[in-house]
């Protein structure tokens, strides 16, 4: 499985608790990598007082069947449960997301975080 990385940095600041934001992150990347085709790719875009943190790969995306239950806990896609896991991952982002007044999306291979932007602080380390 070959993977690229390209990286395009710019200041987007989402506001919440940084551990679990991380948490919920890296759980969407391992995914992408884990069930995924092609290069994975993570883009944050702010729209106002919102970012969209959108986590994709180039493969097929999610069964079709499997999005209305996909957040739910337990729940694997049937190409998945050959493999190890127990379906708590995207449960787990989903709970990360609402505890930031957040939402959670899937679109094809694509999983899109809507969460709120930091207000901007003239100064402010923005590693904080």
């Amino acid at each position: 499985m070959d993977r690229a990385a390209t990286h395009h940095l710019s200041m987007v600041l989402v506001e919440g608790n940084r551990h679990w934001l991380d948490v919920a992150l890296r759980n969407l990347v391992s995914n992408a990598l884990r069930y995924g085709e092609g290069t994975v790719s993570i883009t944050a875009t702010q729209f106002g007082e919102r970012v969209l943190l959108t986590v994709s790969d180039e493969g097929p995306g999610f069964p079709p069947e499997f999005i209305e239950k996909a957040f739910d806990r337990f729940s694997r896609a049937e190409s998945s449960r050959t493999s190890p896991g127990t379906g708590l991952g995207l449960s787990l982002v989903q709970a990360v997301v609402e505890a930031h007044a957040g939402t959670a999306a899937i679109v094809g291979s694509s999983v899109t975080l809507d969460l709120p932007a930091r207000p901007s602080r003239a100064g402010q380390d923005p590693g904080r």
